[in-house]
């Protein structure tokens, strides 16, 4: 149920093992029992949880093989705790194939309707496809945007997130990037979209080998970070975003009409389809 004061979101960190889908299900599910009953109404998972690698490509037949539909098997799993636990879920990216182009790709699932938006990553390396549309999403009437890896970079599509007005904002950082460079780059994009940003992070394990490690943590819109974590373990970090109050966006008067078309333009260099 949505509260007066706002909506219940929290972040799972945990550990990633590649190879494993059922185990990596298996061990969220226990985040999913407990956002339940602590009343949580969005939940954010991890990149990769369904234990394919996304930041690593090497374009082979046995990668381009793994690589999923959406919808397809892990958005289908995860519609079914989504129904059964009542969360509306965040997923970070996994490896999407469309026809012959593979794509790093978030989604989101909401209880009953079940896969409600895909956001493909705008600025990719080379060897993936590129996003067609702006990664925000409206979750309960909260304005949800997403920066999938490099694209946390693009300050295009920070404004356009600026101007159409976003209540949180989670990112999904790439590897070898350090945690104080992630600290940074959330605290500038928290202070420019004066709103809420999460880092969601994870430990990515082969065989029980530890093979990166990304931080979680959230940055409020004063640029002050309220959580971070830094372990390895499993958890869940839950935090309150206020929706009972206009967002915070910019007057679209002539000057910011006219922003918005440039940006859109700018843009359309990157989105391609």
């Amino acid at each position: 149920m949505q509260k007066d004061s706002g909506i219940t979101i929290a972040v799972a960190h945990g550990v990633i093992e590649l190879g494993k889908f059922e185990q990596n299900i298996r061990k969220f599910e226990e985040v999913f029992k407990r956002a339940h009953d602590e009343g949580v109404e969005v939940l954010l998972l991890p990149a990769m949880i369904n234990g394919i690698p996304v930041f690593d490509l090497r374009r082979s037949l046995r990668v381009k093989k793994t690589a999923e539909t959406i919808p397809g098997k892990t958005s289908e799993q995860l519609a079914m705790l989504s129904n059964k636990y009542g969360l509306y879920l965040v997923v970070g990216p996994i490896l999407e194939r469309r026809g012959s182009k593979l794509y790093r790709s978030a989604f989101i699932v909401e209880p009953t309707t079940n896969l409600k938006a895909v956001m493909s990553q705008i600025l990719p390396p080379l060897g993936y496809g590129q996003g067609s549309s702006i990664s925000i999403a409206t979750v309960k009437n909260t304005n949800i945007g997403v920066f999938i890896a490099e694209d946390i970079h693009l300050p295009e599509l920070s404004l356009l997130m600026r101007i159409i007005g976003v209540n949180v904002v989670a990112f999904y950082p790439y590897p070898y990037i350090s945690a104080d460079k992630v600290m940074s780059i959330l605290k500038t994009r928290a202070l420019e979209l004066r709103t809420i940003v999460i880092c969601v992070g994870c430990m990515i394990k082969r065989k029980d080998e530890e093979i990166v490690f990304m931080p979680t943590a959230i940055v409020d819109e004063n640029g002050v970070v309220i959580h971070e974590v830094l372990d390895k373990t499993i958890k869940m970090i839950k935090i309150v975003i206020p929706t009972n109050h206009k967002r915070d966006t910019l007057t679209l008067n002539g000057a910011n009409r006219k922003i918005l078309k440039i940006l859109n333009k700018t843009l359309s260099y990157y989105i391609r389809g």
